[in-house]
């Protein structure tokens, strides 16, 4: 079960519970500051990591962005805020482009969805941000192919079944060891997804800290 809502609550009003209003309230405006933050680190690192061509880029700009919707979601104690901030971001991401691309606003949209469900089923504790964001970062390795699947049809499948076959023969090997290439590579997005997501913790947990010790000086 989810804990209630009473860390971030503080930071509002030390003297007093804050009413259900007010609780509202604050928690719309994290959810827009997360979002935009997401969406700005969706667009600048985003455009960087596409011109460089990193290797793993999507990966890697997907464990940024989540450290940052899930610190978020430590301080914003209500289901459907993860959704909410994914939208925020994927509409920023649009306006960036000038047009509506299908594959990263699906991207942005799927990745909420997937967090939104497991922090939900969960719970906010270390191993749920390590899950989620390990599945996240699997999730960028299929994400290229489901996309293109909505847009070209499922022969796109039989087309990447033959550079496959293609790519083993010309290696000179059989078409298995492909299978543990890709094994080891998934194995590299886990360990990057728990880092991130390990780290998304202790930075929520740091944040958390060190809001509660101004509170305390201001008294």
């Amino acid at each position: 079960m989810e804990k209630k809502h009473k860390i971030s609550a503080k930071y509002i009003s030390p003297d007093k519970e804050i009413t259900e209003n007010q609780s509202l309230s604050r928690d719309s405006v994290f959810i827009a500051i997360f979002g935009a933050m997401w969406g700005l680190v969706e667009i600048t690192l985003g455009v960087f990591m596409k011109g460089m061509r990193l290797p793993m880029g999507g990966a890697i700009l997907t464990a940024i962005s989540s450290v940052i919707f899930l610190t978020g979601r430590y301080f914003i104690r209500r289901r459907g805020s993860i959704l909410m901030m994914g939208a925020i971001a994927a509409i920023l991401k649009v306006f960036s482009l000038g047009t509506v691309i299908a594959g990263p606003f699906m991207a942005i949209l799927i990745e909420s969805l997937i967090a939104e469900i497991a922090i939900s089923l969960l719970g906010i504790h270390r191993f749920s941000y390590i899950f989620t964001v390990c599945l996240l970062t699997l999730y960028t390795i299929i994400h290229p192919f489901i996309a293109q699947g909505i847009i070209f049809g499922e022969n796109i499948y039989k087309i990447y079944l033959e550079i496959f076959q293609k790519i083993a023969q010309f290696l000179h090997i059989d078409l298995h060891y492909i299978g543990w290439i890709i094994l080891c590579y998934a194995v590299i997005h886990l360990i990057l997804g728990a880092t991130a997501g390990w780290f998304a913790y202790s930075l929520s947990i740091r944040v958390d800290k060190e809001l509660s010790r101004q509170l305390k000086g201001k008294k």
